[in-house]
């Protein structure tokens, strides 16, 4: 039986000449009601479907399988249209259809098990999908629960991985469970491995070519392990392995060793050589947990760990990583409740013109005030609200918010927010800075938008439709942080910046007076040529002020002029900056 197969419809024909004339193509006649009865009244379930998979009659029957009616009104609609009305077919159950609907086009028959929550428990309906010569499909369903082959169907499918053909995290988990409950529990050892740059391929080749990949991994860790160790795939890209036999600390780095190795070699997809890598996290009981659930979980708290270190690939459980682990979420669980608590605030750092020793915009930068943990610093919450998909929600208010406070600023002051690449790369950023400005009322050449060089090499098509929106609001454009990413000098005349942030790196490190200086230059050069101002980053002393002045730099910031201040503060700093000379001869 072949599972989980799609199809794929052709388009009726219209001759071009019939169009040209006008002819219109008669409804379908209305069916015999003896033939209709009978049809409803027949054990298998029929959908009768045209070339375009709009569906031409489905009976009675086969509505009772997938909890659905449909009336005169439905036909012709769209299959998948009117199966996601049901009331039983879950997302699973809809994905399994619409596979087989909406697959290439074959003349071959096609037979699906699909698992139909409903009422009562889980019913199997078995789906043959047949084509009708050239006129379009036939779909019979039949209610296979009870059969011999359905129960030694779901046996099979309760305990694997349909896409590996692994065991799955369930069969694992209880096999977990037994070893833990009998006389070998101490000494089990859990690795958890997961894979590294798995989500490009499938971004870019596809899912069906991140499955094939998923396959190769699983058959390397086969044929590598011995024959009484346990292999799983848990979840997307990550396995399970417990090692048939105890094992100490050295041997099992050793093992994992081998196996990030193994993994890290090429692998061979649609003509195409792929590299990824792999990370590993180890729990061991009864140290580490004497139950198969804590055991999971602090293998999968090692795991992260390896994640999270760049340098490595191996992490051993700590007791310190459930700790961190309890603090992360006790962070999360403040930072999901900040935005509606009010609990966010806005800083602003001047900007300052070297050649008129004047203000010439602030930079609006995200402060965190929690009541439990003061001011946390934005390296801790927002590479979190980022993970979290918090980063497009504060984004909008640090917008608005801005946008309102440099209202009350000179006109010719304007505000510069940082905008997160995945903001950017979720679509409808441009939307939501015209809708700021709109509702505050501010002007967009008062507005800045700065972005960082990582976002540039990863431009779908999004990125650049979304500087052109922000160009038509009059917004700027600004790429922070110059110099230490990987922006190319082309990317630089394609995007077309009004102005480049030189990172704080070259400005304040002990390089910056020699080889630093050298970069800062070029960088301010390359800002001339191509009239576009350069900012430098970062300067704290009159030494480091003389040095960008001299190296060509148009503006600064940086707690030379001041540290980044609250709104409320922001006239009194004005005055006292254009209240006395702050050139620098």
């Amino acid at each position: 039986m072949e599972q989980d197969v799609a199809l794929a419809s052709g388009r009726p024909g219209r001759s071009r000449a019939g169009a040209a004339l006008g002819v219109r193509r008669r409804p379908p006649a209305a069916l015999d009601p003896l033939l209709r009865a009978a049809l409803d009244a027949a054990p298998p379930g029929l959908i009768i479907l045209d070339n375009s998979k709009r569906v031409r009659l489905m009976t009675r029957a086969a509505g009772d399988l997938l909890g659905m009616r449909i009336g005169p009104r439905d036909v012709p609609k769209p299959v998948m249209h009117l199966l996601a009305q049901s009331h039983w077919l879950d997302a699973a159950s809809l994905q399994t259809l619409a596979a087989a609907f909406n697959g290439v086009e074959t003349h071959d028959p096609r037979e699906v098990l699909l698992s139909v929550p409903c009422p009562g428990g889980a019913r199997v309906v078995h789906m043959d999908l047949r084509r009708a010569g050239e006129a379009g499909w036939v779909a019979s369903l039949t209610d296979v629960t009870h059969s011999h082959e359905t129960q030694d169907w779901l046996l099979e499918h309760a305990s694997t991985d349909p896409i590996t053909g692994l065991w799955n995290r369930q069969h694992f988990m209880l096999m977990l469970h037994d070893r833990l409950d009998g006389p070998d529990a101490a000494g089990t050892v859990l690795l958890l491995l997961d894979l590294k740059r798995f989500k490009p391929v499938n971004e870019t080749l596809g899912s069906a070519a991140g499955d094939a990949l998923l396959r190769l991994v699983g058959g390397r860790l086969s044929g590598y392990l011995r024959e009484n160790d346990l292999l799983a795939r848990f979840a997307s890209d990550e396995f399970g392995i417990m090692l048939g036999e105890s094992a100490d600390r050295a041997s099992i780095a050793g093992l994992s060793a081998r196996l990030t190795d193994l993994i890290s070699r090429p692998f061979f997809i649609e003509g195409q050589s792929i590299t990824i890598g792999a990370h590993v996290g180890v729990a061991s009981a009864p140290d580490d947990g004497e139950t198969a659930d804590i055991l999971v979980a602090n293998a999968g708290l090692a795991l992260a760990a390896a994640r999270a270190d760049a340098r490595g690939q191996l992490r051993f459980f700590e007791p310190k990583l459930d700790e961190e682990a309890r603090c992360r979420r006790s962070l999360e669980a403040d930072l999901r409740r900040a935005l509606a608590g009010g609990e966010f605030e806005l800083h602003y750092q001047p900007q300052v013109d070297m050649r008129h020793h004047r203000v010439t915009g602030f930079e609006a930068l995200l402060r965190w005030r929690s009541p439990s943990r003061g001011l946390v610093s934005p390296t801790a919450f927002i590479p979190l609200a980022e993970e979290l998909d918090l980063i497009g929600e504060i984004g909008a208010w640090v917008l608005v918010e801005a946008c309102r406070e440099a209202l009350h600023w000179p006109e010719e002051i304007t505000v510069a927010v940082n905008a997160s690449a995945l903001q950017v790369e979720a679509g409808g950023f441009a939307a939501t800075v015209a809708r700021a400005l709109r509702d505050t009322g501010l002007p967009g050449p008062r507005l800045e938008v700065e972005i960082t060089e990582s976002l540039l090499l990863r431009d779908n098509g999004t990125v650049t439709e979304t500087f052109k929106a922000l160009r038509t609001l009059g917004v700027g454009l600004v790429l922070d942080d110059f110099g230490t990413g990987y922006a190319s000098l082309s990317q630089l005349a394609r995007f077309h910046f009004d102005k480049i942030k030189i990172d704080r790196s070259f400005i304040s490190s002990p390089e910056a007076a020699g080889e630093h200086a050298a970069i800062v230059r070029a960088i301010a050069a390359l800002g001339i040529s191509l009239g576009v101002p350069t900012t430098a980053e970062g300067v704290e002393t009159v030494q480091q002020l003389e040095r960008v002045r001299d190296n060509g730099c148009t503006s600064v910031q940086g707690y030379y002029y001041s540290k980044p201040v609250p709104a409320s503060q922001v006239g009194t700093l004005l005055a006292r900056l254009h209240g006395h000379d702050v050139a620098v001869d």
